[in-house]
Order: C-alpha cells, then sequence, then structure tokens
C-alpha cells in the first residue's frame, strides 16, 4: 500500500519532483532502476524478486482502483455502458 506517514513522502517528495515531466520510456527506465536499486540493496534471491514483483503488481492494483476506475466510471456516465452484461441499472444476464 503506497500509503506512508506524511514524515516519509517529506523525503521522498523532493527527490520524486526532481524528475520533472518524463516520457513513457523514461518512466519505464526509472521504474526499473528502482527496482534493481532495490533488488541489489537486498540479496539476490527469490524472496527479494517476489517481493519485487508484488509491489508492481501492487502499484498496478492500486493506480487501476484510485485512478483509473474513477475515469472509466466518468466515460460511462457520458458514453453509456456497452451492454446489459456491465449495466447495473438492470438483472443481470444469465
Amino acid at each position: 500500500m503506497p500509503y506512508i506517514t506524511q514524515e516519509q513522502r517529506k523525503v521522498l517528495d523532493p527527490i520524486i519532483e526532481q524528475l520533472g515531466d518524463l516520457d513513457d520510456g523514461e518512466l519505464n527506465y526509472t521504474v526499473t532502476r528502482i527496482s534493481h536499486r532495490f533488488i541489489k540493496s537486498h540479496s539476490f534471491r527469490y524472496a527479494t524478486l517476489a517481493r519485487v514483483i508484488g509491489g508492481l503488481i501492487c502499484v498496478v492494483l492500486e493506480l487501476y482502483r484510485r485512478v483509473a476506475a474513477r475515469y472509466e466510471d466518468k466515460k460511462i456516465k457520458e458514453n453509456g455502458c456497452i451492454s446489459d452484461l456491465d449495466d447495473d441499472s438492470r438483472e443481470k444476464m444469465r
């Protein structure tokens, strides 16, 4: 979960802000380097790799849950559902 204390954020946020606006490749590179740094600073073994991979999966899930889902809900309101299967106002098809 990315909800660290305000004190921890005060340390990390200035470093993150220094990155500026990244393009797609730079974002990928940065996340990859941070992941590699984490692996190098811990023992190189399966458990460490699993921690990094698990953390990245959680980042994706939390980004979807908190940001992308809200955007999709907005677009559903603007454009309507695809079919009865995703229309919460109707009984689901069986």
